[in-house]
Order: structure tokens, then C-alpha cells, then sequence
């Protein structure tokens, strides 16, 4: 019998359809489809998972955003065209584990989309939805644009466009600056994975930037050298071609930063603004900034470095060598160094971010100097108000469950709060909070950030109270620490709502006469009015309940909950705030059983790292 058409256009059409008795699966714009993949349908030759392929009709230059949800599964997307190219592929573009594809249709004809999974156990129900984008208004393709400082503008990556060296759509933005004037560039999409580069007005690549903003935005802050027009080029991190809309801004910075690559002094008590930036010295993880202080031999330093726009790191040198480092011994992500120093003379902290493609940005760092540590086996004296220095070492007392212990005592009064902090970096810190007879009042073990412990207490009756410091477990740590004790001032009355601010730091107690939720445990209720668009961070700190905590809007809605979000059982909750909104903040205990107790609540604008 003779065959009316060549083989190879027959098997190539059989190929196209896929497995003969295949389904022929359509989906247009506009619309949302389900699916449901199972061990019957065809399997994918490198990921090993089953997969549907969907049929959709489409036109030159329109603008399609392709959704794959399930909760069953990993989602993953593959878009093609008529001929099999590739157009786009997505795993994780979507909220939590869906796939999403954002493009730009190269041509009329017919697309195929495949629905399939990121691992090979992919298996169950899915929905595939098909939808347009808005376009905002932005320069043609290829077209570069200006910039001014203040200005937020919009743009699109897209066919047409300039391609970068190794790839990827990007668009130029130029904006003319002056010699020693500080600015920050920020790119943001939905779409895709934001990356900026900069460069200076004779072409020169000055920085780059991937994750230095919230989230997948680049941002890139920096001291023009010279007076001159500067170029930002906008695109997408990595080598593939990405599609979409973005946000880019311009804004001029203002501070009492030294000079890009010049060291500054800083003195102990001092706390000063310092800001990473294009300019600064290059180290081993990248931009770098370096203080110098003077100091004795057998001093104890303490430096903080804290900043909300990167993950602070800090090396301490003497003479040239490393003493110590840290990544992040402080709150968060801040670095905190505590030691003991070698010798008399200057030492450097190095500031610089952890990881080494940071853009850098604003942060402040404080240096405390203090005497030698408590001498080993003494009862030292302690005030309110007063950090005090310590070393665990051999000849300090032993601790009845093994291990190391200082001793520090204070004179308290009845109904009094308290605050005691004690933190190290070299040492899982536990403190014991005793009466002049001994009884245990109040012990913790990492109530605080990390690994440091924390205590808040009430005291029953006026006298001596002692504080042991010690390490967790029996094993005999040694190392320095720092401790405080404070007073914790008047808590929050029970039942009054308190308005609360930025930077605030509240001291509250759940107790009897305290608001009830709906499991009729103890509650206190707080307000913040907003200043202005962002992230915050709310901490609920507690040693003696397991913290929880909610947020509620204007009109009561619930926007978080959480429970061990912070440190230990202390709850944390990031979330994002609109200016001039008002939200409620209620702090609680978990579980149903009524906990009381002293806790801490602490709100900062920037995300906890």
C-alpha cells in the first residue's frame, strides 16, 4: 500500500500530539482550566515527572502571564512554541511552591504549555489559568531614558530591547549627579528577579547589585566621585531572558557618613551612622568600612553593628591580624563582637556585609570599652542600669549541675520589675535569678536573641538578690559575656490599650484585670499608626511564657499570627504597613491555659534577616 504522506511529517504530527489517545487539552486568555496529573499520563525525559501539555492560540507581541497552582505538588511551567522552542520555564515564580511564566508571544501561531512537576512524585489535582498584563507606560523598545533625583518611574523588559553581554533584556537609565552627592537606586518587580548595574559617567563599571533591596529588588547606593552623567542599567539576574514590568527610583541620601575608603575614629559610649557604598574599600566579602579606637591591654570591647538594609559582619584587628569576627551575635542579623584585648594600642573594626554580592547601605555602630572582667570566684556588685563585663574561665565557682558560674548581686525592692540580659558569643548563656535565701525566683536559657538568655521578673519582697551567670549543660564553657540589669519602669496598666511608635521598646505583664481573646487567655492591646509605607518587625519576648502574637487592621481583620517566629518560643511577625493606617497589635500567650508574666514588645521598621 502506498503511503500518501512522507513518513517523517507523519511522525513528527504523531510526535507533536504525544501519545497516540492523548487528550487534546486547550486553554485560551482569559481563561483558568483544571487538571489533575497522574502515574497514567506521559513522563517527562529529565525530570522523570508526569506531565499534560495544553494547546493555546496566541498573537505577535501579546502580552500572556501563565499560572500553575497546586497544592498537591511542586508546580513547574514550560512554555513552547509551535516549532518546540523554548519561550520560558518557571519553578517557583508563583506564591509558596506555583509555577508562573511572564512573556512576551514572539509570533502568531500556536503555543504549548506544559504542566508538570518540579520532582518526579508529582502527582494530583492542579489549576492552569491563562491571563493578559497591564503595561505601564514606558520608552520603546531599545530606547534609553532619563532619570531625575526624587523620580519613580516604570519600565519594561522586553523583545526589542538591549541585550546584555551574557543574555538577559536590559534597559538604560541615565541621570546626571553631582561631585560628593550621596544617592540610592532601586529596581522592583513582580515579574522577575531584579539586578541593577552601575556605571560611572566615563562607562566604567562602578557596582552591581542582586537582593541588596526587599525581597528579589537590587539596590545600589553610592558617593559620585566626580560630576558627571551616570548610567543604571535595569534587567534580570541570571543568564536566562526574562519578561516584564518594573519600578526604578532615584533618591538622594543624607547622613554624616566619612567618605568612601576613609577610615574614622570612634570612641567608647559613641554610636555613629556608617553607610557601605560604592567607593569603599574592597575586602574579602566585599565593600568595607574601617573604625579605629584606642585601648588597654585586658579590656573588654563590645561592638555593635546593626542595620536594617544588609546582614552585618565585623572583623576586629590588632596590628594588621584578625582578633576576632562575627556574623550575627547581635538581634537579628546584626553582628556583635565581645572580647578580651591582647594589648595596648589602636585597633580597626572592619564593617562589611556577610555576603559578598551585597550592595551594602546605612548602619550604625557602638563601641563600649570596659574594665577587666569579674575576677574569678568573686561576688561582684551590680546596679540598675549598669552593664557589667565577664569571663568564664577556670577558678570561677562550680556550678552544681556542672560547669562555670559568676555570682553578681543587687538590692531590690518589693514590686519591683526587673530586666537582666546576659549575652555571649562564645557560650550558650543561662541565668538564675535567687532571693538572699536562695530560693530560685526566675531562670532562662535563650529567651533572648540567639542563643542569649533573658529574664524579666517581679520581685516578692525588698532585699539582696543574687544573679548567677552561667553556661548551658554541664559542660565547662569559657568566655566572655555581658551583663545588664535594669529596671523595667511602669509596665503597661491592665485592660488599657497603649499607643506604641517606631523604635519603642514596652514592658508589659500579662496578669489578672488583662483583656481576654478568645481562648480567655490574658491579652494586652496595643496601637501603631504607621508613618510611612514599609516593613516592620514586631518582637514579643517573654521568659516566662511561650509568646504569641496577632495583628489586626483598622477594621479588625486579621493580617498575622504567630507563635515561635523569634528566638526559642518568642514570636515575630514581619509584615508589610501602609502610612497614615492604624493596626492593632495584640500580645498573648500560647496555648489555652491563662499565662502571666513580664514580656517585652519591640517594633522596627526593616525585616528581620
Amino acid at each position: 500500500m502506498r503511503c500518501t504522506r512522507p513518513l517523517a511529517v507523519l511522525f513528527f504530527a504523531l510526535a507533536a500530539a504525544g501519545p497516540l489517545g492523548a487528550q487534546q487539552r486547550t486553554i485560551a486568555v482569559g481563561q483558568t482550566q483544571d487538571g489533575e496529573l497522574t502515574s497514567a499520563d506521559p513522563v517527562a525525559r529529565s525530570r522523570k515527572a508526569p506531565y499534560q501539555t495544553w494547546i493555546l492560540e496566541g498573537r505577535r507581541g501579546q502580552r500572556v502571564v501563565v499560572d500553575l497552582r497546586s497544592t498537591d505538588f511542586d508546580a513547574y511551567l514550560i512554555l513552547r512554541d509551535d516549532a518546540g522552542f523554548v519561550i520560558g520555564t518557571d519553578d517557583d515564580s508563583g506564591d509558596e511552591n506555583n509555577a508562573r511564566i511572564h512573556t512576551v508571544l514572539p509570533r502568531d501561531g500556536t503555543y504549548r504549555i506544559v504542566a508538570t512537576g518540579f520532582a518526579e512524585s508529582a502527582r494530583g489535582h492542579y489549576t492552569l489559568s491563562v491571563g493578559g498584563w497591564e503595561a505601564p507606560e514606558a520608552a520603546a523598545p531599545g530606547a534609553s531614558r532619563t532619570l531625575a533625583v526624587g523620580e519613580t518611574k516604570d519600565g519594561i523588559l522586553e523583545p526589542g530591547d538591549e541585550v546584555a553581554g551574557d543574555g538577559p533584556y536590559q534597559d538604560r537609565w541615565t541621570f546626571d549627579a553631582r561631585a560628593g552627592q550621596r544617592l540610592r537606586i532601586d529596581l522592583m518587580s513582580s515579574d522577575f528577579d531584579s539586578y541593577l548595574v552601575l556605571l560611572g559617567p566615563d562607562g566604567a563599571q562602578l557596582a552591581t547589585d542582586d537582593d541588596g533591596g526587599e525581597g528579589q529588588s537590587a539596590s545600589i547606593g553610592f558617593r559620585a566621585a566626580a560630576a558627571g552623567r551616570y548610567t543604571a542599567l535595569a534587567t534580570t539576574y541570571g543568564e536566562n531572558v526574562k519578561i516584564g514590568a518594573y519600578r526604578i527610583r532615584l533618591t538622594e541620601e543624607t547622613g554624616s557618613f566619612s567618605d568612601p575608603g576613609v577610615g574614622a575614629a570612634l570612641a567608647s559610649g559613641e554610636t555613629k551612622e556608617g553607610r557601605l557604598e560604592a567607593g569603599d574599600l574592597t575586602g574579602r566579602r566585599g565593600l568595607e568600612d574601617r573604625w579605629t579606637f584606642t585601648a588597654r591591654a585586658g579590656q573588654m570591647a563590645r561592638v555593635d553593628v546593626v542595620s536594617t538594609q544588609f546582614d552585618s559582619y565585623a572583623t576586629l584587628l590588632f596590628n594588621g591580624m584578625p582578633v576576632d569576627s562575627n556574623d550575627d551575635g547581635g538581634e537579628g542579623n546584626n553582628a556583635r563582637l565581645m572580647t578580651i584585648l591582647p594589648g595596648a594600642g589602636t585597633y580597626t573594626v572592619a564593617v562589611s556585609a556577610f555576603g559578598s554580592s551585597s550592595s551594602g547601605g546605612r548602619y550604625t555602630i557602638t563601641l563600649q570599652l570596659t574594665d577587666a572582667p569579674a575576677g574569678a570566684g568573686r561576688v561582684e556588685r551590680i546596679t540598675a542600669g549598669q552593664h557589667v563585663a565577664g569571663r568564664l574561665e577556670p577558678g570561677d565557682r562550680p556550678h552544681t549541675g556542672g560547669g562555670y558560674e559568676d555570682l553578681f548581686e543587687f538590692d531590690g525592692q518589693p514590686g519591683q520589675d526587673v530586666m537582666i540580659e546576659l549575652r555571649s558569643s562564645d557560650f550558650d548563656a543561662y541565668l538564675e535569678l535567687r532571693d538572699e535565701a536562695g530560693a530560685l525566683i526566675a531562670e532562662n536559657d535563650d529567651g533572648g536573641a540567639g542563643t542569649d538568655a533573658l529574664i524579666t521578673a517581679h520581685l516578692p519582697r525588698a532585699g539582696r538578690y543574687r544573679i548567677v551567670a552561667r553556661a548551658f549543660g554541664e559542660r565547662q564553657a569559657v568566655g566572655v559575656y555581658d551583663l545588664a540589669l535594669s529596671n523595667a519602669g511602669e509596665v503597661a496598666r491592665p485592660g488599657r490599650i497603649v499607643a506604641i511608635r517606631e523604635g519603642q521598646l514596652v514592658l508589659g505583664r500579662l496578669e489578672s484585670g488583662d483583656s481576654l481573646v478568645g481562648d480567655s487567655t490574658f491579652a494586652d492591646v496595643f496601637t501603631f499608626r504607621a508613618p510611612r509605607d514599609g516593613e516592620v518587625t514586631i518582637d514579643l519576648t517573654s521568659g516566662e511564657f511561650d509568646a504569641y502574637l496577632i495583628v489586626k487592621d483598622e477594621q479588625g481583620g486579621t493580617l498575622a499570627t504567630d507563635d515561635d517566629g523569634g528566638d526559642g518560643t518568642n514570636a515575630r511577625i514581619t509584615l508589610r504597613v501602609e502610612a497614615g493606617h492604624t493596626y492593632r497589635i495584640t500580645a498573648n500567650s500560647y496555648g489555652e491555659d491563662r499565662a502571666s508574666g513580664l514580656y517585652r514588645l519591640a517594633l522596627r521598621y526593616g525585616a528581620s534577616r
